[in-house]
């Protein structure tokens, strides 16, 4: 039998039932750095009073609280803090919001992410935009996110234990 990555062990058993006795995930923080030495956090199903949610925290994501439910939208008020106002599993009601939007998804292979502001799902990626997209390879902790103001950064994540 093949020993699987402890990487990837880690991220398999997060996302099973029998993950947690009441069949609820596991919350995962994943501890991130970039080519260009940015240090950043990716935490999957990270408990909150709106239920769980996949967080990114340390990356330029503007105007958001960059957190969402699983194939879901984390809504941020569109002034002031920017903080997390709803969340929603209904891309009209996503689309419809001006305020940012974040939205996250853990698929078998990849963790996908995008970070837009203003009408619409698409991000804006143009030079001068800190609209996102992010994915993270879940076998081999590599991933790379995509924005207007930076361009394209590769980075690698490992599961950073819990202290407390």
């Amino acid at each position: 039998m093949k020993l699987l990555p402890s990487f990837l062990w880690a991220l398999m058993t997060a996302v099973t039932p029998a993950a947690a006795q009441d069949g609820t995930p596991k919350p995962v923080l994943l501890a991130c750095e970039s080519a260009a030495g940015e240090n950043f956090t990716i935490e999957l199903f990270s408990e909150s009073t709106f239920g769980p949610l996949h967080c990114v925290t340390g990356l330029t994501i503007v105007d958001m609280t960059p957190c969402a439910p699983d194939k879901g939208w984390g809504l941020s008020y569109p002034t002031g803090s920017a903080g997390l106002a709803d969340v929603t599993n209904s891309w009209s009601v996503a689309s419809q919001h001006f305020g940012g939007k974040f939205t996250a998804a853990l698929g078998p292979e990849t963790f996908n992410a995008i970070a837009s502001f203003g009408d619409g799902l698409e991000p804006d990626l143009t030079k001068g935009s800190y609209d996102m997209t992010l994915t993270l390879d879940r076998s081999t902790g590599a991933g790379s996110y995509i924005s207007g103001e930076l361009g394209k950064v590769v980075f690698q994540c490992s599961i950073k234990p819990r202290k407390f």
